[in-house]
């Protein structure tokens, strides 16, 4: 996710000679889950909210796909994961900010 300049993490942790942005291994068997998340989550209302459990429902009814139990456990918990980068690149920020 890009911050208020348009960097992403990744190109800032480049930028500063970094490399804690490892690449994501997805098993192939969940591969169908990751791109749902990133779907889902390009299509968030505004900033960084958590997706519902409605968000899910009506994505999948539109999109006529039937996720299984364990796969909606799953975007849930991806969200959760995320939603706690975003807050730490928030804070980080700030913090940023405030030292300048």
């Amino acid at each position: 996710m890009a911050d208020e300049n348009g960097e992403t993490r990744r190109q800032r942790n480049e930028r500063f000679g970094l490399v804690e942005s490892p690449e994501q291994e997805i098993p192939g068997a969940a591969a169908h889950v990751w791109d749902w998340f990133w779907g889902l989550s390009g299509r968030r209302h505004s900033g960084p909210e958590a997706l519902t459990f409605a968000d899910i429902g009506q994505w999948a009814s539109l999109l006529q796909i039937e996720p299984l139990p364990e796969e909606v456990h799953m975007l849930m918990a991806m969200d959760d994961q995320y939603l706690r980068a975003v807050r730490e690149d928030q804070k980080a920020a700030r913090e940023r900010a405030q030292q300048q």
